[in-house]
């Protein structure tokens, strides 16, 4: 269940219970380790390291509108699509959720945040590893200063001779002349 204290450094729980954290305004700080979320290790080429959690939750003051928000972190070492070598993606998700119990009426807020319905305790990996998939990108590429595709491409446009200058001939230019004749 939801931890007791006000704040968590270092040993997060399993699972918490995210509106009553808000209730009480706690705030979760740590790492969870990414072999418990499965479906991001598989995406990672060493399915080992940690995510950095910063999570507070909040109750918006007269209302029964609570709030997760926070920044989730994680390097992870993914294949580059363009160039399909082996690169460093710092991962980074800044999720901003409005939490409500079953069958209570949330008011449109303003801004594009997510409302999450917690009706039980929820899966804290489960949380961050679905925020953090969001922010995953599409293609995972590298800088385009940085990719050795987009190098050797540049290069080999340098090194390859003008069609012109090879004196080859344009294999339409007998269309040229027929349309002429006629």
């Amino acid at each position: 269940m939801a931890p007791s204290w006000k704040e968590s450094h270092g040993h997060l729980p399993v699972t918490i219970d995210p509106i009553q954290l808000a209730e009480r305004g706690a705030r979760l700080t740590g790492t969870l380790p990414l072999k418990s979320m499965p479906r991001l290790a598989q995406g990672s080429l060493e399915g080992s390291g940690d995510v950095s959690v910063d999570l507070a939750f909040e109750r918006e003051e007269g209302q029964q509108v609570f709030v997760m928000h926070g920044t989730l972190r994680v390097p992870l070492r993914v294949t580059c699509q363009r160039c399909l070598e082996t690169m460093e993606l710092n991962l980074e998700a800044a999720p901003w959720l409005f939490l409500t119990k079953p069958g209570a009426r949330l008011e449109p807020q303003e801004g594009d945040a997510d409302i999450l319905v917690a009706d039980k305790p929820l899966s804290l990996s489960g949380l961050v590893e679905d925020e953090l998939l969001l922010a995953l990108p599409m293609v995972p590429m590298h800088a385009p200063d940085q990719c050795t595709a987009k190098v050797r491409a540049a290069n080999a446009v340098r090194a390859a001779p003008d069609r012109t200058e090879r004196g080859r001939k344009n294999p339409f230019a007998v269309l040229g002349r027929l349309k002429k004749t006629k």
